[in-house]
């Protein structure tokens, strides 16, 4: 009997050690108000700022219920505090209640009186899907039991909120692995995107309404529930029980609106979305219904044949020998081949499924044949050029010209992209759907790269340890360093040995450009193939078609700023008017604006620079040729715009060592596409998307109508390009043309 009159007193000392400073029920009624303790940092839904600056969210608006039916106001008092330290605080008389997105714990039930429980959850683990594979290819059945057995390794790490039970959960549960605490969410979506953690531990609920806000997540990771629970409590002052009392009426009672809150709050629609697999059927949402759908495939098939047959006879009729080449080389059918693929796979998804691997195995051998012809020619062109007369003056002077144009390429698109925002806008819905779409889509090649670190990726991904390894996993940034790097061997070594090995080389590439150029005959089929998978991206219950206008929109935007600069620098460095400039390079323009073929077109355009005064010069000519077939800066503006378009569908928020590494990426992959045969040229965009890991296959997509439609724009301002900046290479300056606006022509 002693022993328990001793125990009582002792529990009684001690709560009474820690109840500190309180208010009773009559005196929170005297004062007006009541003081709602949360902690510094925001908890989104439960208790954030609005657009508007205002202060809302679930617990916001429990407590001003709990406020109201006290009679009283509330008074919500941001502490300088964890989740942990808000103990403290309330113990303090610094607040009167705890409504903070508190979780139950013993160890916090030592210090407060918890509540009856006004929200129950489920612990949740967000993991790399890269992690969680392997786990369930180890392992017969995945069970929460053997996922966390699995999960228990020091490779494994784990990112945890700083004075939270999660932290603490995280480390009973998980001790064998490394664990990282923030105290922020603020920067959580990107340190997730940086790939750094493989697992974040957290409740399924916080973790869903975060996923809806950063859907591109999805793409990298996946939500894991376990059966454990976390209850969510309001915390009262240890001797305060008649308030605890109190509070715990009010949330059984009809005036507990919590349920009400969460609706509003969370979008349990959008949240349930996150746990269907991308292959379920509920997804299928057909482009057309029946008969509409057939008869719009028997409208498209139609007049597909017959413009096809209609470009067929034009062609022969303008042909020497009075025929045309085949007609699966028509650019028509090309055209028509993306147009039908898209229309069928919204229209006839059950096809997809059986159709899409001939895609993939069209891009695989394309890359087959592909990564040696990139190989060989920037090999081969780095090597002309560091044997071109002049040495290595001629050769940074050169490099120089080039690299300045490309930047301002890179910028261009940038700023385009940045002031239209052609991807931004697309609702958290859409964004969703398109992030499963890509999640279905395998990227070629994971590339891990960090914000603090992205620029040091370009010389970490340059350099490879193997460049049999580079060939096999399709790394072109590393190919593509690997030829630089021997072209300058190459160049050291003596005549007779340069030679054989000059002729190997365009040898090698002139049988894998023969290999290439058979693929043109299922190319059609091939981008028909392709093209059907993609088309979820718009079926998907997903408002993207207006986004990709507005991206036609922004590289017609590209050209045209393009065509201005390209003129006004023209005409400003040949002292011409732009009229007289345009005249004067006007038959080599357009016969590249009709052939899209510089190679061919190097004839006229040296026969233009023999006849003009303005271009008559001999280092013009020389280099003209190099800049006919190098200096490609609209390609560079089309690649930075795709990539950040593609970025902001997903809801990614880019900074400027993003920019720059999107502008550094975009003009290496279009040094690298020089000499390289359409449509692989293409594939070198990966160097820009993979690092933030999009899928090579969706952002060639988007970029596929402007390189089948407005290409030739693009290739016209290119030679206008070309004229102007071979006037930085002349060695005497035109004078000032006389007032006639024609240019000085010699016959």
């Amino acid at each position: 009997m002693g022993r328990k009159i001793l125990l009582f007193l002792t529990v009684l000392i001690v709560s009474l050690v820690f109840a500190g400073e309180f208010r009773s029920i009559e005196a929170i009624k005297a004062s007006g108000e009541l003081r709602i303790l949360q902690t510094e940092d925001y908890w989104y839904p439960f208790y954030y700022l609005d657009e508007e600056g205002k202060l809302g969210g679930i617990d916001v608006e429990l407590g001003r219920d709990i406020a109201a039916a006290l009679g009283v106001k509330p008074l919500f008092v941001r502490a300088v505090a964890t989740h942990e330290t808000l103990a403290t605080h309330l113990r303090e008389g610094e607040g009167d209640i705890i409504l903070s997105y508190y979780s139950y714990s013993p160890s916090r039930a030592s210090q407060v009186y918890a509540s009856r429980d006004y929200l129950v959850q489920n612990l949740s683990l967000l993991i790399n899907n890269q992690v969680l594979q392997k786990i369930k290819n180890e392992v017969d059945e995945l069970t929460p039991e053997k996922l966390i057995e699995n999960l228990n390794d020091p490779s494994i790490s784990v990112l945890v909120m700083i004075g939270t039970v999660y932290e603490r959960i995280a480390l009973q549960l998980l001790p064998g692995t490394k664990i990282f605490s923030i105290g922020t969410t603020e920067n959580l979506a990107g340190l997730l995107f940086e790939k750094n953690y493989d697992v974040f531990f957290m409740n399924d609920l916080w973790t869903e309404t975060f996923l809806v806000k950063n859907p591109s997540l999805l793409i990298h990771y996946s939500i894991y529930r376990l059966p454990s629970e976390d209850q969510i409590v309001v915390g009262v002052n240890p001797a305060n029980t008649d308030l605890l009392e109190w509070i715990n009426r009010f949330l059984d009672s009809d005036y507990n609106k919590t349920r009400e809150y969460l609706n509003r709050y969370v979008d349990y629609e959008l949240i349930a979305k996150l746990h269907q697999e991308t292959a379920e059927e509920s997804r299928i949402k057909l482009l057309l219904e029946d008969p509409y759908r057939w008869i719009v495939l028997f409208v498209i098939l139609l007049l597909a044949f017959l413009v096809v047959w209609s470009s067929q006879k034009k062609i022969a009729k303008k042909s020497e020998n009075g025929k045309a080449p085949h007609w699966l080389l028509n650019i028509w059918t090309i055209l028509f081949a993306m147009v039908l693929g898209f229309y069928s796979g919204g229209a006839f998804p059950d096809i997809v499924e059986g159709l899409s691997p001939l895609g993939e195995l069209f891009f695989n051998y394309m890359l087959l044949c592909g990564l040696p012809i990139l190989f060989c020619v920037v090999t081969l062109n780095i090597l002309r050029l560091l044997m071109k007369s002049g040495g290595g003056g001629f050769l940074l002077k050169f490099l120089g010209v080039v690299l300045v144009f490309f930047v301002l390429g890179a910028l261009i698109g940038i700023v385009v992209a940045m002031i239209v925002e052609p991807g931004t806008g697309v609702a958290k819905e859409s964004q969703e759907a398109l992030v499963v779409s890509m999640k279905a889509t395998n990227p070629f090649e994971e590339v891990n790269v960090t914000t603090g670190s992205i620029l040091w990726s370009l010389p970490t991904n340059m350099i490879s340890n193997s460049i049999i390894r580079a060939f096999a996993e399709n790394k072109t940034l590393a190919i593509v360093f690997f030829s630089i790097v021997l072209a300058f061997a190459i160049k050291f070594i003596n005549d007779s040995k340069r030679e054989v090995i000059i002729n190997s080389l365009e040898t090698a590439g002139e049988i894998f450009i023969f290999l290439f150029k058979l693929s043109y005959y299922v190319l059609p089929f091939g981008i028909f193939s392709l093209m059907l998978s993609q088309a979820s991206v718009f079926t998907g219950d997903t408002s993207v078609m207006k986004s990709l206008i507005m991206l036609i929109g922004c590289q017609l935007l590209c050209f045209v700023i393009w065509l201005v600069v390209s003129i006004a620098l023209g005409a400003k460095l040949a002292k011409m008017s732009p009229l007289a400039f345009l005249g004067a390079i006007k038959k080599p323009t357009m016969l590249l604006f009709a052939l899209m073929s510089s190679v061919a077109v190097i004839p006229e355009a040296l026969h233009t620079s023999e006849r003009v005064r303005q271009f008559n010069d001999e280092n013009q000519r020389g280099v003209l040729p190099l800049l006919v077939v190098m200096l490609q800066p609209h390609t560079v503006s089309l690649f930075a715009v795709v990539a950040i378009f593609n970025l902001q569908l997903l809801g990614r928020s880019l900074g400027p060592v993003d920019y720059l590494y999107i502008a550094i990426s975009s003009i290496i992959a279009v040094i690298a596409t020089i000499g390289v045969p359409s449509p692989l040229d293409l594939f070198t965009i990966s160097m820009v998307v993979l690092p933030f890991n999009i899928p090579p296959t969706q952002a060639i997509f988007f970029m596929l109508p402007w390189m089948y439609t407005g290409r030739r724009l693009d290739l016209m301002g290119m030679m206008i390009n070309d004229f102007a900046a071979v006037q930085l290479f002349r060695s005497k300056k035109p004078k000032e043309e006389s007032p006639s606006p024609v240019a000085e022509v010699h016959e």
